[in-house]
């Protein structure tokens, strides 16, 4: 999989998550979505609107880029903006029954395929796993604070 004699934990992190990468990419083709629009789409929902800042956070996104895929779901009418009846300065963000359709589909896809990429892991190297990355996520966050991020 390397081609570096001293392969790193973050590198084959990096390498793994690029793969499944394009493979999710390549899933997604058909259904004229991205992996970032997917991942935007299945964070709404058809009965609680969610502020654009909300989404921000829920997504980890930043407003630009936030906006400019809610542009694109939008136009193929997977999401609608609305005023917020609390905050006129602000829209909150709806599935249409469109994207919710298109969520329920493509997230079955991505069940069989989670178990495809799961298969042959125990439940206990699972939670191993799990374990292992929620640490790696914590001392990212300290170092980012450490760094004033």
């Amino acid at each position: 999989m390397s081609s570096c004699q001293h392969d790193s934990l973050g590198r084959h992190i990096y390498m793994t998550a690029q793969i499944l990468k394009n493979h999710l990419e390549r899933v997604l083709s058909p259904f004229d979505l991205t992996g970032e629009q997917f991942h935007l789409l299945k964070n709404t929902s058809t009965s609680t609107g969610y502020s654009q800042n909300e989404l921000c956070r829920l997504v980890d996104k930043s407003p630009a880029n936030l906006t400019r895929i809610l542009d694109r779901l939008e136009k193929k009418e997977l999401v609608v903006r609305k005023d917020n009846p609390d905050d006129r300065r602000s829209l909150l963000v709806f599935q249409t029954e469109q994207g919710l359709a298109l969520v329920s589909q493509v997230s079955t896809l991505f069940h069989r395929l989670s178990a495809e990429v799961e298969k042959g892991i125990k439940s206990e190297e699972r939670k191993i796993f799990h374990k292992v990355l929620n640490q790696i996520d914590l001392n990212l966050q300290n170092l980012s604070e450490q760094y004033g991020e």
